[in-house]
């Protein structure tokens, strides 16, 4: 029991240095475990997004970010991520 209390507020830990962009596209994996960038964008934004605006950039940082620090993975070198775990 304790080292699931202490598991739990290492992930709560972990979750806090998140921008809020990067927590919704990891709330978004958990459903759907398998995206395209754009769709991704889409769904943070809640609209049409076009490759080369500003939201599907700033998504695909928050991405990339996450990656780095082992949240998801690139599958294959399409422009799709999935949760690293999986």
């Amino acid at each position: 029991m304790e080292k699931a209390i202490y598991d739990f507020k290492r992930v709560m830990q972990d979750l806090a240095g998140l921008s809020k962009n990067q927590k919704r596209i990891l709330e978004m994996l958990n459903i759907k475990p398998d995206m395209p960038t754009k769709e991704i964008a889409e769904m943070v934004f809640g609209k049409i997004v076009e490759y080369k605006s500003k939201e599907y950039a700033s998504v695909h940082r928050s991405l990339i970010s996450l990656e780095k620090q082992g949240y998801i993975k690139r599958v294959q070198i399409q422009l799709r991520w999935r949760k690293a775990n999986q």
